[in-house]
């Protein structure tokens, strides 16, 4: 972003955790999660100590780095969860299952996730830049 001309700021450990907020990007909350695939991406509802996910944070974007795309993918934050909210409703039997909701309740934890393929949520795509 700053080789193109943008005013990157990182965000405060306080933003990064309660906010959900990496970096500032022209004042822009941005969340970035790397190491994504095509085949599976995790959308985070609620984290493992269940609080608000970062579905629900204050970033206005949310960006995957996609592997196979040498890309990264920006999508509105409020997109992601609108598509959550209208499209799954089912709980999974197994993280295998895309499209449900996940829970590793039975592990002690109390996130609740949905598996999802970049072709869900490709129409989504706010910008994809390569690197």
């Amino acid at each position: 972003m700053e080789a193109r001309g943008h005013l990157v700021t990182p965000a405060t450990r306080s933003d990064n955790m309660f906010k959900h907020i990496d970096f500032y990007v022209n004042n822009i909350g941005i969340d970035v999660k790397g190491n994504r695939h095509l085949d599976c991406i995790w959308l985070e509802l609620r984290n493992v100590r269940g609080n608000d996910g970062w579905l629900k944070g204050q970033a206005e974007f949310i960006v995957f780095d996609i592997e196979e795309l040498s890309s990264f993918a920006f999508f509105k934050r409020v997109d992601l969860l609108t598509f959550v909210e209208e499209n799954v409703k089912e709980y999974a039997n197994s993280k295998a299952d895309f499209m449900k909701f996940y829970t590793r309740a039975a592990w002690g934890k109390d996130d609740l996730l949905v598996k999802v393929r970049f072709d869900h949520i490709e129409t989504l795509t706010f910008q994809l830049i390569g690197y």
